[in-house]
């Protein structure tokens, strides 16, 4: 018993990462046709710029969280602006899923350069903010950390889906992916970097932790059709409780090919599950 009550818990925290940034993804995408390729510098730049700026600055824990954010929130501004504005709110460059994806892996280059030059090739970590030793019952462990990602994880996925559902300001929101006008990454780009202060005591991340986050972040906003941002963190933990549980009781040298090659089988055969059926004519 102990041992599923720890791979359950481990597959919850793996499958947090991947659900919060599917939520990010599904939100950019449903609110303005936006695939956002730089969702995982944004959380990179939140745990190494608060980990710089509490341990080479000398900032205060939470004032280095509020600055470091401020900083996330004016990139993605600026990306908005000089960039998603000109290209598609005035005609001035290239549109289509095309030049999205080349606009948001540009912006992925240059977050990952400007980190590079500004933090160097070291691991960083923020602070944790629940410290302490794993919480332990009986042979049953569990990091703080850990249970901070998984509950900002569902706390983040419901209020998006209910935002997005229930608010005028929501409805209006999504209304503008038709047009790609309104407002499209500051606030998720936020969100994403809170996680990534989050999530950082557990991995610790490098200049090159963007990228793959964002795969992840793609693969659980896809299985939610990209605009689904609570199913995104539900699809996300649950594929993370699965990913756990084949590495404890079947193999954890093949959990990965064995995890990926059941969610083809479901796309392939049972798409209705996840709501992939075919689109309407």
């Amino acid at each position: 018993m102990s041992q599923f009550l720890n791979l359950l818990v481990a597959g919850l925290t793996s499958g947090a990462i991947y659900g919060i940034f599917g939520a990010c993804l599904a939100v950019w995408f449903r609110v303005c046709n936006v695939l956002n390729l730089a969702v995982g510098d944004f959380a990179m730049f939140g745990a190494i710029g608060t980990a710089w700026l509490v341990q080479n600055a000398g900032l205060p824990f939470i004032a280095g969280i509020v600055v470091d954010l401020a900083g996330v929130g004016l990139a993605a501004w600026l990306f908005d602006w000089v960039v998603l504005h000109q290209a598609f709110d005035r005609g001035r460059g290239a549109r289509g899923i095309v030049g999205v994806f080349f606009y948001t892996f540009g912006l992925s280059l240059v977050l990952e350069g400007v980190a590079r030059a500004w933090f160097g090739t070291d691991v960083w970590g923020a602070p944790a903010i629940w410290p302490g030793p794993a919480l332990s019952v009986l042979d049953f462990h569990v990091q703080r950390a850990g249970i901070l990602v998984i509950a900002v994880a569902i706390v983040s996925g419901l209020a998006l889906w209910a935002y997005l559902r229930f608010t005028v300001s929501g409805r209006a929101a999504s209304a503008c992916g038709e047009s790609t006008f309104g407002a499209r990454i500051i606030g998720t780009a936020v969100l994403a970097g809170l996680f990534g202060i989050v999530e950082s005591p557990l991995s610790g991340f490098t200049y090159l932790s963007g990228p793959t986050i964002s795969l992840i972040g793609t693969i659980a906003a896809g299985f939610a059709s990209f605009r689904r941002p609570g199913r995104a963190v539900a699809i996300g933990l649950a594929i993370g409780v699965v990913e756990s549980m084949l590495g404890g009781y079947v193999s954890s040298s093949y959990n990965d090919v064995l995890l990926y090659a059941l969610l083809f089988g479901i796309i392939i055969f049972r798409p209705e599950v996840l709501g992939l059926g075919a689109e309407p004519a």
